[in-house]
């Protein structure tokens, strides 16, 4: 399991192809992960911020991004730290020039999580239908 919210405020609307990032995401998860991230858990999601304070609300053209990433119990730490590190700069490489061009703010918040669920995604992977 590896589910991705990414929130973005909404004068990055044009500027930021977020289908192009959420695809960056998955993709890494996917590729990147050795498998500790199964093909079938992976979700990402997107939802842009209309109502939002920056700083000290002066900079209209202050934006955010913000991504959190909730997971399963169990991965090493060292995984976690590795992977993480190597994400969090693809994700500024991603964005490019962005930070040159306006003030942005760019967040990475990584969560353990217990729960319930139950997905037949992985049986259609397998070809097992």
């Amino acid at each position: 399991m590896a589910h991705v919210t990414i929130e973005w405020t909404a004068n990055l609307e044009g500027e930021l192809d977020v289908r192009a990032l959420m695809e960056m995401l998955a993709a890494d998860m996917k590729d990147r992960s050795d498998g500790v991230f199964p093909v079938g858990g992976i979700r990402v999601r997107a939802y842009r911020v209309d109502h939002y304070v920056i700083a000290d609300n002066a900079g209209p053209e202050d934006a955010f991004i913000n991504v959190d990433v909730k997971m399963g119990a169990g991965r090493s730490a060292e995984f976690r730290q590795r992977y993480f590190d190597a994400l969090f700069a693809r994700l500024r490489d991603h964005l490019g020039g962005m930070f040159d061009r306006r003030p942005l703010a760019l967040s990475l918040y990584v969560k353990e999580t217990e729960g319930w669920k139950h997905n037949s995604i992985h049986k259609r992977l397998a070809g097992t239908d």
